[in-house]
């Protein structure tokens, strides 16, 4: 990249959203493969609007994971674990991914939603609600002696951090934010055919640092929901 950056020049929090917005660009450039770059930037750009499969000629929910919200999560150090099977006795009810590397002390899920189910429904977070107060998880969570459980619910676009607090018996959103408006704009620079990193890439990066990264990442997620929980 031109604007490439260097670990004695930055921190882990821009490093880290520097590469969610590589992620970002991947993704960009998927939806031009598949010629539906305007088609995606019109969702992104209008939280009303409903992400159908004929736009990717996919299940709408599916290309969301693979092509946005699992390299988030990857680039946010969390290593999403599609589909466990651990945390759940009866599978056909479980959460969408595990994430390995967080804390000891903390279990952490995600649930995932195709574009603009979470921003305009909320469903990623009334799923992950009722993951954290299940009685299995508990189990999990006490077999483990483990103190926090987190929950991420997000559509690509909009994410959300649910805590639990076990000994107390506390549970709460404790974090979000939005990352419609970047991914708005690799999407309009993917029409581009010349350089797309322009002067956009240093406010942006800041902005996801500030936010996504901030909330989110291994470096930063346990820390947020004691924080949450305590306040």
């Amino acid at each position: 990249m031109t604007d490439s950056l260097e670990q004695t020049e930055f921190d882990t929090d821009h490093i880290r959203a520097n590469n969610v917005l590589r992620a970002l660009q991947e993704f960009a450039a998927e939806a031009r493969r598949r010629k539906a770059v305007n088609a995606l930037k019109q969702v992104a750009s209008n939280q009303k609007r409903q992400f159908k499969g004929g736009h990717v000629d996919q299940a709408p929910e599916y290309f969301t994971e693979q092509y946005l919200i699992e390299p988030i999560l990857e680039q946010l150090a969390l290593e999403p674990w599609p589909r466990p099977v651990d945390l759940v006795k009866d599978e056909r009810n479980r959460p969408d991914y595990s994430l390995r590397q967080v804390a000891p002390n903390c279990l952490a899920i995600a649930e995932s939603k195709a574009l603009n189910r979470e921003r305009n429904h909320g469903d990623a977070t009334e799923d992950v609600h009722k993951y954290l107060r299940d009685e299995t998880f508990l189990k999990t969570l006490r077999r483990e002696e483990v103190r926090y459980s987190v929950g991420v619910a997000t559509d690509g676009l909009k994410w959300r951090l649910v805590a639990r607090d076990i000994e107390q018996g506390v549970q709460t959103e404790v974090g979000a934010c939005s990352i419609a408006g970047p991914v708005e704009m690799v999407l309009e620079k993917a029409h581009s055919e010349v350089d797309p990193e322009e002067n956009w890439m240093p406010n942006a990066r800041h902005r996801v640092a500030d936010t996504l990264v901030a909330t989110f990442s291994r470096e930063n997620i346990v820390n947020t929901a004691i924080e949450g929980l305590q306040s």
